[in-house]
């Protein structure tokens, strides 16, 4: 791989975090006003599992994320 190659992918682990990260935020307000709005969930029980899947998309992005920011870290910086 030569330095365009690193650049790219740089490029595109940039482009994906942004999108991801944009992608998440509207999932979760989605999910928030879900709960807030939608009472056959809390007479169904089905509430709890929304909210754990909820939890594990938002855990999940966090990781994503800082993953993405140690490879790019560590990617070698254009001169």
């Amino acid at each position: 791989m030569d330095c365009l190659d690193l650049l790219a992918v740089q490029g595109t682990l940039k482009s994906l975090l942004q999108h991801h990260s944009s992608k998440a935020s509207i999932l979760w307000h989605s999910a928030f006003f879900i709960v807030q709005f939608s009472h056959p969930y809390m007479t169904t029980g089905k509430i709890i599992a929304l909210i754990r899947w909820t939890f594990v998309g938002k855990v999940m992005s966090l990781l994503f994320n800082k993953l993405s920011r140690l490879v790019i870290a560590f990617l070698p910086r254009s001169k």
